[in-house]
């Protein structure tokens, strides 16, 4: 009797069906010229021993896992999250296996990553955290085929999936602009990073676009956490003279501006203005509600997957760049009415 928690051999199949392991694995795969009662014969005997075919054995074969691997930083993240679900559905009805690596931000957990995905002789990885080098990335994918989500490296991987990270700043810039602020500050993560980068670039263009100046100090540099964007914000509340409105350039870093404002007694938005890139789920719920700019997360690793499978099946070796579109959702933190009980009708946090 085999022995409990044993793999189910192909030899096992072969010896229950009185066949040879060839034609067992003929008629398994659905190739060869055998009889129907051959391969029926194998194939109630594969469903009573509960043979599963071994993703290794059929790579060797097809040069092939079917298995995709993706690493994220955080994996508890909201927004990582649904990249995983979205990248998950389409590789499933695609046929792929996805292998989900927590990598964390560090340099040696994200090798350590990668190194563990192909050793699982992965088709190709999909990379949401770079904190490598475009020659360490290189390095380590050994010609590997890789989408990078959410960020740029440039000259490796088949490609990126990001945000219209500028177009959104655009939007959020303009809409305070109509409630006539002009001393606008803004509150943005690393310009190492590809979202730090393009929200900073976004905002001091559309600044420039309407002759608003920025003033020394009114652009802070945050880590992306609201800790270090509570400490920024009372900087830039000590300013003389302070912003009438802030721009945060993510959920975390505007949480920390309204904790900090709150602690100086300011009510929002009648004295100070505040709108968010990202629009978390709870974004309605919040005192005020905020304003912020939208979009679809999951489609993010729908796109990423997407990309991905099409560099594989293809060969192509040139890079290509798909952006996300946002758009722009109007609360009260602006100093827009808002609904929050109309709003409650379409909650929906997972």
């Amino acid at each position: 009797m085999k022995a409990y928690g044993a793999r189910v051999r192909l030899v096992d199949v072969a010896r229950l069906a009185g066949v040879s392991t060839t034609t067992a694995s003929r008629a398994l795969n659905g190739r060869g010229e055998l009889s129907d009662d051959t391969r029926a014969t194998v194939l109630e005997a594969a469903n009573r021993l509960g043979f599963r075919p071994s993703p290794f054995a059929q790579s060797l074969r097809t040069h092939s896992s079917h298995t995709i691997g993706l690493i994220v930083p955080h994996v508890a993240h909201p927004f990582y999250a649904s990249i995983v679900q979205g990248a998950q559905s389409y590789l499933g009805e695609a046929g792929y296996r996805l292998i989900l690596m927590d990598s964390g931000e560090e340099s040696e957990s994200v090798a350590e990553a990668i190194d563990t995905l192909l050793d699982h002789w992965v088709d190709g990885i999909m990379i949401s955290t770079t904190p490598l080098s475009a020659a360490g990335f290189a390095e380590l994918l050994h010609g590997t085929p890789c989408i990078f989500i959410d960020e740029t490296i440039e000259g490796v991987g088949a490609g990126s999936v990001t945000l219209e990270n500028q177009s959104g700043m655009e939007m959020l810039i303009g809409h305070l602009a109509e409630h006539g602020h002009e001393a606008i500050a803004l509150l943005v993560g690393p310009a190492d990073r590809t979202d730090g980068r393009e929200r900073r670039e976004g905002f001091l263009a559309a600044m420039a676009t309407r002759t608003l100046r920025v003033t020394p100090g009114m652009v802070r540099d945050c880590e992306w956490n609201p800790r270090s964007a509570a400490s920024q914000t009372l900087v830039l509340l000590d300013a003389d003279p302070p912003p009438t409105a802030i721009v945060a350039a993510s959920a975390e870093l505007a949480l920390g501006c309204l904790v900090a404002a709150r602690s100086r007694g300011l009510s929002l938005p009648a004295d100070l203005a505040l709108v968010s890139f990202d629009d978390p789920y709870f974004a309605p719920l919040l005192e005020p509600a905020l304003t912020s700019i939208s979009y679809d997360t999951p489609d993010i690793g729908v796109r990423s997957a997407r990309l991905l499978l099409e560099a594989i099946e293809t060969g192509t070796s040139s890079y290509r760049r798909v952006r996300v579109g946002v758009h722009l959702v109007i609360r009260r933190s602006c100093g827009c009415e808002f609904n929050i009980m109309e709003a409650l009708g379409e909650f929906a946090p997972f």
